[in-house]
């Protein structure tokens, strides 16, 4: 895809730009070579010539849509995450609401991220995507790092606590992900009831906070 190209998809009107995205993203889902150009222009209400104009391959819409996701998630995700918070848990609901902001526009890019990176061994942009997920662990292992242990109890390991902290987490997320999947095959459901698994989220991490905190 030509520079040209891509500012004049950049200066398409918005909802019909991330109308595109979306739906380009939730098809490739399947992987690269299972994605099918037809399901993304009908699911995007646009003819497949205005598609190919743009992009003019499926590999070079592809790679675009990792360029764009990455440049997206970090900007408006990673970038704004506070590294130095000294509370787990304020971080971790941080996380939750800088992610929801990001996901109420384009509902399967983190998934659409993590899927291709595990799964997809026909991604022509795995380099990339195995930069982009070290910048990622990097922020997380900031985050971490600045983890104040003294705010949890005397009688209790502060690490063994933070493992379990992150186990809850990382547990209670991908049940909600395996549901998700189990009834629609993605993660859309989620995003929809994205406040009511914000309020819920925030009644557990009140639990973790009861259990490991002074």
């Amino acid at each position: 895809m030509i520079a040209e190209e891509k500012q004049k998809f950049m200066a398409l009107e918005e909802d019909k730009r991330e109308r595109i995205l979306n739906a380009a993203m939730t098809e490739f889902l399947a992987g690269f070579k299972k994605a099918s150009t037809d399901n993304i222009v009908r699911a995007a209400g646009i003819s497949k010539g205005l598609l190919f104009h743009y992009f003019g391959t499926k590999e070079n819409l592809y790679n675009f849509l990792v360029d764009y996701a990455v440049h997206t998630v970090q900007s408006e995700y990673l970038d704004l995450i506070n590294t130095h918070q000294p509370d787990i848990l304020d971080s971790i609901w941080q996380l939750s609401l800088l992610k929801q902001d990001l996901s109420k526009r384009y509902p399967t890019m983190f998934e659409f991220l993590t899927r291709i990176y595990v799964d997809d061994k026909d991604c022509p942009a795995k380099e990339h995507l195995v930069r982009f997920h070290a910048i990622q662990a990097k922020v997380m292992q900031d985050v971490y790092a600045h983890c104040d242990k003294s705010l949890f109890r005397d009688d209790i390991a502060p690490d063994k606590a933070i493992e379990i902290i992150t186990w809850a987490v990382s547990g209670y997320s991908q049940t909600k992900v395996d549901q998700a999947n189990a009834d629609t095959g993605t993660v859309s459901e989620v995003i929809k009831n994205y406040d009511a698994f914000l309020e819920e989220f925030k009644a557990y991490l009140e639990i973790l906070r009861k259990c490991f905190y002074k």
